[in-house]
């Protein structure tokens, strides 16, 4: 069973500078209409530029580019082809996370040689559901299991990319350039002195060091039974990875940007601290709420999931 989903109350939440992309597929016309035959069609597409066969198209990214030195947030980007599909099917770059770095650097082009593995994760995968709405088109389908044991129906559903626009959280001028001062409540009331930490923003880069790091935990994890369509669940999967990686996000300490001196620090924080680093970054990086709303069609329980990012998600079924 096939369902049209959009995020939850999204049309009565406008967003203040919100970044407004078409996540559609466009199509020009390579072969001039007077061209009938089949020999002439093949030779036009032939001799087409292959920026015409599949052309560049402008993006937008949450952050507006204030956190890498551009003028603007703006990305050129084109629809997959050959190239772009091997880099996926490459199992060595999957398994560490790179597969999404080196797409980018076939699909994209960035400002002033931008490295894509400087790029903020909220970026990062506002781009990556761009990238695959201008490939295959903006209504992407996917499969959902109920998450109630009695009933666990796989059904099918669809989700409109193009919503995406109504939930970005675009980058903030005021907050003014990285790193960030995040006062720090349990240890100032502890020392009677303002205790206060500076931090950056988590990179694509993070991510993937993040991602070899718990492959050698794997067993760990599986033997952690955790519903992965639980939103509690990504919402904590979010703060472990802010928790257990503070001494990338924490760049100085009182100022001192020892490294030893952070480690040493980060493992006296109180559970008040982290909290107040992880709200803010919650509340404050650029990027996008991926999470909706769902009814199983079967026992039609509600439950709310982050929309999925599949192994179909670059290689759709034909329906």
């Amino acid at each position: 069973m096939s369902e049209n989903i959009s995020l939850d109350g999204s049309e009565d939440q406008p967003k203040v500078n919100q970044v407004d992309n078409d996540f559609s597929a466009h199509y020009g016309k390579v072969v001039p209409s007077d061209i009938t035959n089949n020999a002439s069609i093949l030779d036009a597409i032939l001799n087409a530029p292959q920026e015409q066969l599949i052309p560049w198209e402008e993006c937008s990214l949450p952050s507006k580019g204030l956190y890498y030195g551009w003028p603007d947030g703006v990305v050129q980007v084109k629809a997959m082809g050959q190239t772009a599909e091997k880099v996926l099917a490459t199992q060595r770059l999957a398994a560490t996370g790179q597969s999404i770095d080196y797409l980018f650097k076939e699909c994209c082009r960035f400002p002033n040689g931008f490295d894509p593995v400087d790029l903020l994760l909220g970026d990062r995968v506002y781009l990556l559901y761009f990238l695959r709405g201008i490939t295959y088109g903006n209504l992407y389908e996917f499969s959902v299991t109920c998450p109630d044991t009695n009933c666990a129906v796989m059904s099918m559903h669809t989700y409109d990319l193009n919503e995406l626009n109504s939930t970005v959280i675009p980058a903030d001028p005021d907050l003014g350039p990285e790193p960030f001062k995040i006062h720090l409540p349990y240890m100032s009331n502890m020392t009677g002195a303002d205790v206060w930490v500076e931090i950056r923003y988590l990179r694509a880069g993070d991510a993937n060091a993040i991602l070899s790091k718990r492959k050698n935990t794997k067993s760990v994890a599986k033997s952690t039974k955790r519903n992965p369509f639980d939103r509690k669940n990504k919402v904590e999967e979010l703060d472990e990875a802010v928790t257990e990686n503070l001494e990338k996000v924490i760049v100085s300490v009182l100022g001192s940007t020892d490294p030893l001196k952070i480690k040493a620090f980060v493992q006296r924080l109180h559970a008040q601290d982290t909290s107040a680093i992880r709200e803010w970054m919650k509340d404050n990086t650029p990027g996008i709420d991926s999470s909706i709303q769902i009814e199983c069609p079967s026992c039609n329980q509600e439950f709310s999931i982050e929309l999925p990012i599949t192994d179909t998600f670059f290689r759709p079924s034909k329906s």
